[in-house]
């Protein structure tokens, strides 16, 4: 089953299925949740039992599940001090239940529910660890409070900190903090991912994500009006062809890139290049035909052609009639790698994407196109794009901390609006199909920010394609597999030293995992 990652909303429906629909009791869940809490803190101490850990819970679900790991480390003698915020009172249901079973242990509960009854630091700065059970992934807004106070002893105490699902007062479903959040060093979350783990500063914040099984069963997530998962090893197995052993060059597929201008050769070569190293059978560089010469030299196993250019040695218009036999003979088309801001060049791109019908990739100065013109997109059958953050604003007109807010869901309602396949290039990188699928990624790293990673990333996608898989297929392999290469190569050059030249040596090396010869 896939990972799915979900929103607060969406957690919610699959629990109330699960538990109303499907049968399975509350108590059941929330014993499953805890128990996952109380054996990833016994893997964490160094004495089990003779340490000390203080456990912090709120009066919802979060601590019921901080109150199941209380009951079952004390059995395993382990000293147990309980902070609970709020009025027992206030605590219903199976979290009730358990919290009740707490009393019946050596446990020793405290109620926290003005300023003078707070812990101070020295009072938890004997505990082996913390468990952060305040807030669960509901949470919204901003944290004010006893809670705030709690968060902020929490985070003074110096100890390693368990958070219970998601670091309290990080929201679940963008991963942004409500003024104040712990500042985890793992994270158990339970059934399924959450928005705000991975996305930043949740991510940061929530340290070692642990993911525990807590057997929700298939059919509760079929409710899910479009799916949000993690793309893993597993989807990349199943989806890259496997090569016949009497393919040739051309069934591997042929792609043209229409890349560079003064400056930025690079771009062009690097794009080629990876999609060679993708496995395309045969690549055409076409380029402005003043800057021919150098790609001549740079590139070796690409074909090049020169190009009608402007006075600013960019593509001219007049470059769409004379590459025409080339863009028949291709089976994909990559229009934008350092192409330039130039007019002429942008107006070349528009004739150029209405007159494809087959995949065509746009990247980088090629998503001008779509500025204030995304109409266009519907006129184009089968495309790719794929912006950062900053690009993607300027198509949209949204900006950059509007984006990041609500990142999935801003992306899923662009492509439904706008048909595409939808590469957002970050930290994590998403992929959006044009039925509203988001697929997040589980590789890369800080080492892929630097220039020209973008246009590796655009020939993989293109080698993909023009070996016959679909759009959305090619992205997604394309994606995990360019974050895999520059996880490797972090092993060997570090996050500073790792250049975009780099991940072309890693390209083997990480297809030749997933090899599958016929």
């Amino acid at each position: 089953m896939k990972e799915f990652i979900l929103n607060n909303s969406e957690a919610g429906q699959v629990d109330h299925y699960t538990m109303q629909t499907l049968g399975i009791p509350g108590l059941e869940l929330m014993l499953k949740a805890g128990s996952y809490v109380s054996l990833k803190t016994k893997k964490f101490l160094k004495h089990v039992p003779g340490s000390q850990v203080d456990i912090f819970c709120g009066t919802g679900n979060n601590g019921g599940d901080g109150f199941v790991a209380a009951g079952q480390l004390s059995e395993w003698g382990v000293t147990v001090n309980v902070w609970l915020a709020g009025k027992p009172e206030k605590i219903r249901g199976a979290a009730r239940h358990y919290y009740e079973q707490c009393l019946e242990k050596p446990i020793h509960i405290r109620y926290v529910t003005k300023h003078d009854e707070l812990p101070s630091v020295k009072d938890i700065s004997q505990a082996d660890l913390i468990i952060d059970a305040l807030l669960g992934t509901g949470f919204q807004g901003e944290v004010k409070g006893i809670i705030k106070e709690l968060i902020e002893v929490i985070n003074r105490a110096g100890r390693p900190v368990i958070a219970v699902d998601i670091p309290s007062g990080i929201s679940g479903d963008t991963g942004q903090v409500g003024g104040v959040a712990v500042k985890a060093t793992a994270t158990v979350t339970m059934g399924f991912l959450k928005r705000g783990l991975l996305f930043q500063p949740g991510k940061r914040l929530a340290g070692e994500i642990f993911l525990a099984d807590l057997k929700y069963p298939a059919k509760a997530f079929t409710l899910l009006e479009h799916e949000t998962y993690l793309i893993d090893k597993k989807m990349i197995k199943q989806s890259l062809p496997a090569i016949a052993e009497d393919t040739y060059k051309h069934q591997q597929g042929k792609v043209i890139v229409f890349a560079g201008s003064p400056g930025m050769t690079g771009a062009a070569f690097l794009a080629s290049q990876a999609a060679l190293r993708s496995g395309a059978g045969l690549v055409v560089s076409a380029i402005p035909k003043s800057l021919n010469p150098v790609m001549e030299i740079k590139s070796t196993e690409t074909l090049s052609l020169p190009l009608p250019e402007t006075e600013s040695v960019t593509f001219s218009k007049a470059a769409l009639a004379a590459a025409a036999e080339r863009i028949e003979w291709s089976d994909v088309v990559v229009f934008g790698p350092g192409v330039s801001t130039n007019e002429e060049t942008r107006e070349f791109g528009c004739d150029l994407l209405q007159s494809v019908a087959k995949p065509v990739i746009v990247d980088a100065d090629g998503l001008r196109v779509f500025r204030n013109n995304l109409a266009l997109i519907s006129k184009i059958k089968e495309l790719i794009i794929t912006p950062h953050l900053g690009e993607f604003a300027m198509m949209t007109g949204q900006s950059v901390n509007k984006l990041k807010a609500n990142i999935i869901d801003i992306s899923r309602q662009f492509v439904l609006n706008y048909p595409c396949t939808l590469v957002l290039k970050g930290a994590p990188t998403i992929v959006a199909s044009a039925d509203g699928q988001v697929a997040v990624n589980s590789t890369g790293n800080p080492a892929l920010a630097t220039g020209g990673t973008g246009d590796v990333l655009t020939g993989m996608i293109a080698g993909l394609c023009a070996q016959k898989m679909n759009p959305f297929e090619a992205a997604l392999c394309a994606v995990y597999l360019h974050g895999l290469a520059g996880d490797y190569g972090r092993g060997d050059f570090g996050v500073r030293g790792l250049i975009a030249g780099d991940l072309l040596k890693y390209l083997p090396v990480v297809l030749k995992e997933f090899e599958k010869v016929v």
